[in-house]
């Protein structure tokens, strides 16, 4: 079975026994060769200490071995010259050990262990000027069976421990995981239409919080471009049926009852002109369906701003003189920008039109370009009409929305020329803004980089 397979809780639990059996297993093999070590370490001090002190009788006595009786039958001993034995205690008589170590040969130590389990550190060596061989035995049973002790406890224990791994490992893992069981069970209640709610944070300082810390941000983002979306689909709904109602009234009228030619001719104008306005709202409609795609290819060059806000002056002028406004330029030397042509001028074109649609009858538009000081191109369009509320400055750059609700939309437009401008500013590295003005009206600011 796949470990990816499994659940988090499991893999925890697996993850912590397997690394806490690996430890303990170290710690367990420390362990024993430490003990290990510091009672072979002491066991074999005590063979020294005992093999010195026989040592030390048979140089004082000058080689005579009856000394040696002063040292008890207790200890372990024997003290041969030239093969033949000199002298042996009775313990050492009793143990029968002569032949065993005969036809075992070792160095300076050796060990023994006999039949019943008993454990003997053995040394052996010489004393030269008495042409003594002595060996001496040190019972080790003790620390032979601390040692075996000590495995059982640790061979015992570390699968004892493990289990508590496991065990205490489950509820931890349950325990550490639980704020995933609530995340998990809100995430299933949130559906399209209940995006408003948001996901529990038990800790937003533990990562679990952050991440569901991450989710509530994209919810809010999705419940927010959800709310984009029904507003869009219910202004674009609205726009598209009033020109579609006015066609079809225009047309059921023409046909009730006969025409003379020019009533027809009338009446087919009138559709006509609201085909216009549907086909120009469809059309921005798609601009700004393809300006969040990112389907819009765009072609920058180095432009003359100077040169292209001209030509947008040129083809809007007649609208302006037909409302009798006049619409001057002041146009500084040629500044080279970086832009795609045909969407920057979509951006003038839509501000221009708009300051002409909502200036007033025989009103004033100026259009101004300028370098400043921070090596930026700026466009001014300023008009003299009703100007724009402080807190609808931000808003009139969102689509459908009208400062002038109550104004006819033949007039006023469908509220996109605005959406459209921002989008356009902006894909060339560009801001568009509305600043104060001391007079009453607009002005309405682009700025771009300079090449």
């Amino acid at each position: 079975m796949s470990l990816k397979r499994t659940s988090i809780r499991f893999r925890l639990i697996l993850w912590n026994s397997a690394v806490l059996m690996i430890i303990l297993s170290i710690v367990s093999l420390g362990i024993y060769f430490l003990m290990k070590n510091r009672l072979e370490i002491m066991e074999k001090s005590r063979l020294d200490t005992g093999y010195g002190t026989v040592e030390a009788v048979i140089r004082n006595a000058r080689g005579d071995i009856m000394d040696l009786y002063h040292l008890g039958q207790k200890l372990l001993f024997r003290v041969t010259r030239e093969g033949h034995l000199a002298y042996q205690t009775q313990a050492w008589h009793e143990t029968e050990w002569t032949k065993r170590l005969e036809a075992r040969p070792f160095g300076t130590y050796g060990t023994l262990q006999t039949a019943e389990g008993s454990h003997y550190w053995i040394r052996k060596g010489t004393i030269p000027e008495y042409n003594f061989n002595l060996i001496y035995a040190h019972d080790a049973t003790d620390a032979a069976k601390s040692i075996h002790s000590l495995i059982l406890i640790l061979i015992a224990g570390l699968p004892g421990a493990v289990i508590l791994a496991v065990v205490g490992g489950y509820f931890l893992a349950g325990r550490a995981l639980s704020p995933v069981k609530a995340i998990t069970q809100k995430a299933k209640e949130i559906t399209a239409e209940r995006l408003s709610e948001r996901l529990p944070i038990p800790n937003p300082k533990d990562e679990i919080g952050n991440l569901a810390s991450v989710f509530n941000e994209t919810l809010s983002r999705l419940d927010g471009s959800f709310e984009r979306l029904r507003r869009f689909t219910a202004d674009a709904s609205h726009e598209l049926r009033t020109p579609l109602t006015s066609i079809r009234s225009v047309g059921e009228v023409a046909l009730q009852r006969p025409m003379d030619e020019g009533s027809y001719r009338e009446a087919i104008g009138s559709m006509l002109e609201e085909t216009q306005r549907l086909t120009r709202l469809v059309d921005n409609l798609l601009i700004l369906a393809r300006s969040e795609t990112g389907k819009a290819k765009l072609d920058p060059r180095p432009t003359n701003l100077s040169t292209l806000v001209g030509t947008v002056v040129d083809e809007l002028r007649i609208l302006a003189e037909d409302k009798q406004q006049t619409l001057s330029t002041r146009f500084s030397s040629p500044l080279a920008v970086n832009v795609d042509g045909a969407t920057l001028r979509l951006a003038g074109s839509n501000v221009l039109h708009n300051a002409i649609i909502y200036t007033q009858k025989g009103g004033h538009i100026e259009v101004i370009t300028a370098r400043t000081e921070d090596r930026k191109a700026t466009i001014d369009i300023i008009d003299d009409g009703p100007g724009i509320p402080e807190a609808e400055r931000d808003k009139v750059f969102e689509r459908f929305h009208r400062v002038d609700k109550a104004r006819p939309r033949v007039e006023g437009g469908a509220g996109l020329g605005l959406a459209i401008a921002r989008w356009a500013v902006e894909a060339n590295d560009g801001v568009i803004f509305f600043l104060d003005k001391e007079r009453p009206g607009t002005l309405c600011r682009i700025t771009l980089p300079v090449c």
